[in-house]
Formats: structure tokens, sequence, C-alpha cells
């Protein structure tokens, strides 16, 4: 006997998945679609959170202070060229947020993101998607630059930017606590990374 379809409903084992089966999905994870196959990933502590909070904190005032025309929010629904990725963070042009608005649109488009930030949440196993198979997957959407932040063994940030005449990333650097972390993409920004944890 075959199994029925209300047996398949929720699924990860079968495939391959669209938007539609996503959408189904239930909501005691993060689900992102992958090359057509479904990848949970269990939701993240309080220390992700935390440093998340802060840095789109950090993030809407540098944007803020510039009078740039650009939108900050995380966690967000992104599609790539592997399907629909939920980075942490994403940094987007307002002039394509407002029209997905307006057409409500299910996620943002590659295209219209200038950073996206991933934070490690370690012991979660996404410790090596974050590192190496988001990095190729946001370049090869366009992506302009890419940070990690990861909290051990102290606080640092590893920056990403698109190669010239490629989408692939080169890595541009990574700064740890008590030094400064400093970017004009996509925005003007300076700040020590320790201050992420800071109360």
């Amino acid at each position: 006997m075959g199994a029925g379809r209300e047996d398949r409903e929720y699924s990860l084992d079968h495939g391959p998945h669209g938007i539609a089966d996503l959408d189904r999905m239930p909501r005691d994870a993060r689900y992102e679609l992958v090359n057509g196959w479904i990848v949970m990933s269990p939701w993240p502590g309080m220390r992700h959170d935390y440093v998340v909070k802060k840095l789109v904190r950090i993030l809407d005032s540098a944007i803020e202070s510039a009078g740039t025309d650009l939108y900050v929010n995380g966690p967000v629904d992104m599609y790539t060229v592997r399907g629909l990725r939920v980075p942490d963070i994403a940094v987007a042009d307002w002039a394509s947020v407002r029209q997905g608005l307006e057409d409500d649109e299910r996620a943002h488009s590659p295209h219209s993101i200038k950073l996206v930030i991933e934070v490690i949440s370690r012991n979660s196993g996404s410790e090596r998607t974050d590192r190496y198979e988001k990095a190729v997957e946001y370049a090869a959407s366009g992506v302009q630059e890419y940070w990690v932040v990861d909290t051990h063994p102290t606080v640092n940030i590893t920056r990403y930017a698109l190669a010239s005449g490629y989408l692939t990333y080169h890595r541009l650097e990574r700064v740890f606590a008590g030094a400064v972390f400093k970017s004009e993409t996509p925005v003007p920004i300076e700040f020590d990374p320790a201050v992420l944890l800071e109360a």
C-alpha cells in the first residue's frame, strides 16, 4: 500500500519540493528550500537572538545617519539560485522592498539585497552551512557582501565581498572583539564587535 498524500504533507523525506510545500510546513522550526529539498534548522538560542537584534539596531542607526534608501530586517525570506533561504539579517534596497510590498511578494529578490549576515549558532549543525554552503549560494545569487558573525572564542566578524567580475566571494577580513570593524558597503559603519554581547 502506498503512502497517502496526507502522510507526505509534512515530510522532509520526499521531494523535490516547491515553495507551496515549504509554506505548508509547521512553524516549529526554521525551514529553507535548497535544490528542491526542505531543510530544517532548530530555532536559535538567546545569545544568537541578542546578537541579531544588536546588529539590526547598529545597521538601522547607520542607515539613518547616512540618509540612504535602505531597509534592514531579520530574519527574512530571500530567494536564491537554489531556492529560498532565511538569513538572520539582510539589508535591502528600499525601492525594491516597496515594490515587493505593493506586489505582495513571498520573499525578497536577491538582486535587491546588498548585504546578508548569518550569526553562527553553536551546536546547531548550521556552522558549516553558514560558513561554506550559504557563502557559495549567496555569492551565486549576486548578494554583494556577506558577513559571518561568531561569538566563540570571542565575538568576531568575517567579511566577504563579491570578487570583481565573478559570482564568488573573497574574504576581506576577520575582525575580533577589541578591534574596529569597518565597512562602506552597503552603508558606512564602524564598531567594535564586542558591543554585540554587551548588555
